[in-house]
This record gives structure tokens, C-alpha cells and sequence, in this order.
């Protein structure tokens, strides 16, 4: 029996959907496509805010307002450190696990990509780094994968801050009963450093992506990546003290709950889907947990705010990646 030719071999599915995909968003994200799709994020950030304002308008409108524009320079400042902070944690993830050690290129890719966040889910905000870094030789598996991994460090330090700060909240007495349990708090914390094991990521990676070359990790590396990604949960909440205290007056003694709920919120909006909702997961749990803080019309009011000043930043500093 004659044997068949070979028929031509083809390439896995998971290649040719990368390949589809690869060149779907390269049309979307270069030329006048890509420009017209910024303005559209543009627009829709806009659209967002205008929303947020106009549904919370009663309660905008009847708050005694007594601003102390001062903290607005505060805001300033820490949410510019935050979001150099977060952006230097990413591109060490870049340099070490991708080989790609240019900075500057890495910040403009990260808040360029911002403008995506507006879209539910964060599908699109991971394909828009992965597309324009495959531009620069890095391939969008990878920062797919480093994408994923910066939220798990993203959640896991929040978790590890929340843990850190809960010894010194102050629980109002009818939330008291079963909180006794602190012990409970060093296990949690073990579990989460156990989590980050640079075994653990360097067998993942090397699974996930087994041509790629990779240094072993150590755990002065992963502990580092921890460390700046607490320190971003921590610049931002210094961002929502500064929202605070621009409302009303917060004693610095509350600083530390006051890190604790920015970070454990933030986890909370992280374990679900991400969301353009008028008042998201994010916003309800800030409402829920400031308001053992702060009177409960200011707690939601901080929480609007919040969302108003990461739109806004999110939005000016993905401008200013055009010029980097």
C-alpha cells in the first residue's frame, strides 16, 4: 500500500487564535485606527465621569462642602508617586522574567494601555500592552502572562497590607463579635508570602513558557516585587487620606485603617471582574468600610471622588505617554 503524502502540518489553535489576534489589535492600535480608538477611550473616560457626576448629583449638591484646597496639592503628589511606584513594580517584572529593560518605553506602554480600563473586564487593557510591546520584540504571551501575574502581586499585596493594618482598626462594637480570632492573621500572611515563592513562579513560568530564558528567582527578587506593590496600595491610600481630609478633617492617627480599607477594597475589586459601573465593587466596599471612619454621606462621597481621581489621572498620564 502506497503510503499518503504528509499532508501540511498546521499550526496549533492557541497559535493561529494569537495570530488572529495579533493581527486584529495591531490594526486596532496603529495608525488612524488606533488613533481614533484613544479618542474613543478619551470620550468614554468623559462619559464616565459626566455619568458618575450626574447620578450622584443630589448628594453631591446637599453636602455641606468646606473644602481645604491644600490637600488637592497632596493628591497631587501621592497619586504621581503611586503611579511611578506601580509602573517602576511593573517594569521589574518586564526585566526579569521578559528581558526587557528599557523604562521609559515600558511607562509610556503601561499608561498608554490605561486608556483601556474603561472597557469592562481587563482583557482589552492586556491586549493593548501586548500588541504595542510586541512592537518593541517582546511577544504577547509573555506580557499576557506578566500581565496576569501583576494582578495576582497586585491582589496578594493588598491582602498582605489589609493584614498588616487590621490590629489597628477600630471596630465599632456590633462588628466586634468574632474578630477576636488575630492569630488567624500570621497564617494568612504565611499562606500569601508562600504564594510568592520564587519556586513556585520560576515552575510556572518555565511550564508556561519553556524557551524562554529565565534566571532563577530568589527571594530577595519576589519579596522586592511584594514590597513595591504594598508600597502602591500604601501611596494610594495616602491618596484617598488626602481625599478625606480635603472634605473634612481626618486625624493622622487614622492613617493606618485608612491604608488597610484602601487595600482591602482594592482586593475585593481585583477578586472580581473589573467594571464601569457608576459605583463598582471598589466603591461600595470604600462606602462600606469608611464609614466606620468617616460619617456615611462622606464615606460615599470620598468613594465617588476616588473613582473621579483615578479616571482623571489614569487619563492625564496616558496623554503624557504620547510624549514620552
Amino acid at each position: 500500500m502506497t503510503p499518503r503524502p504528509d499532508s501540511p502540518s498546521h499550526p496549533p489553535l492557541r497559535q493561529r487564535l494569537t495570530a488572529v489576534f495579533g493581527r486584529i489589535g495591531r490594526r486596532l492600535f496603529s495608525g488612524w485606527t488606533g488613533r481614533l480608538i484613544s479618542v474613543l477611550f478619551l470620550l468614554s473616560t468623559l462619559g464616565v465621569i459626566a455619568q458618575i457626576l450626574l447620578n450622584n448629583w443630589d448628594t453631591l449638591a446637599t453636602f455641606q462642602w468646606q473644602l481645604r484646597p491644600i490637600w488637592l496639592l497632596a493628591i497631587l503628589l501621592f497619586f504621581l508617586i503611586d503611579l511611578l511606584v506601580a509602573t517602576w513594580a511593573w517594569h521589574l517584572l518586564v526585566a526579569s522574567l521578559a528581558n526587557y529593560h528599557n523604562f521609559r518605553r515600558s511607562a509610556k506602554i503601561c499608561w498608554y494601555a490605561n486608556l483601556a480600563r474603561r472597557i469592562p473586564t481587563p482583557v482589552w487593557y492586556i491586549a493593548g500592552r501586548a500588541v504595542m510591546y510586541e512592537q518593541v520584540g517582546v511577544s504577547k504571551l509573555t506580557i499576557s502572562l506578566l500581565s496576569t501575574l501583576e494582578l495576582i502581586f497586585f491582589f496578594m499585596s493588598g491582602l498582605v497590607t489589609t493584614l498588616l493594618t487590621l490590629p489597628f482598626w477600630v471596630i465599632p462594637p456590633q462588628l466586634r463579635a468574632g474578630t477576636t480570632q488575630v492569630w488567624l492573621l500570621l497564617p494568612l500572611l504565611l499562606l500569601s508570602l508562600l504564594l510568592v515563592h520564587p519556586r513556585v513562579l520560576e515552575t510556572l513560568w518555565r511550564r508556561l513558557r519553556p524557551g524562554a530564558t529565565l534566571q532563577p528567582l530568589r527571594w530577595q527578587t519576589t519579596i522586592t516585587w511584594l514590597g513595591y506593590y504594598m508600597l502602591a496600595w500604601v501611596f494610594g491610600a495616602l491618596v484617598m487620606y488626602s481625599a478625606i481630609n480635603l472634605l473634612t478633617p481626618l486625624p493622622l492617627s487614622k492613617l493606618i485603617p485608612v491604608i488597610g480599607i484602601w487595600s482591602l477594597a482594592g482586593s475585593i475589586s481585583l477578586a472580581g471582574s473589573l467594571t464601569i459601573s457608576l459605583i463598582g465593587v471598589r466603591e461600595i466596599s470604600l462606602t462600606l468600610l469608611l464609614a466606620t471612619l468617616i460619617p456615611a454621606p462622606v464615606a460615599l462621597i470620598v468613594a465617588i471622588l476616588m473613582r473621579l481621581i483615578w479616571l482623571t489621572g489614569e487619563t492625564l498620564s496616558a496623554l503624557a505617554s504620547l510624549k514620552l
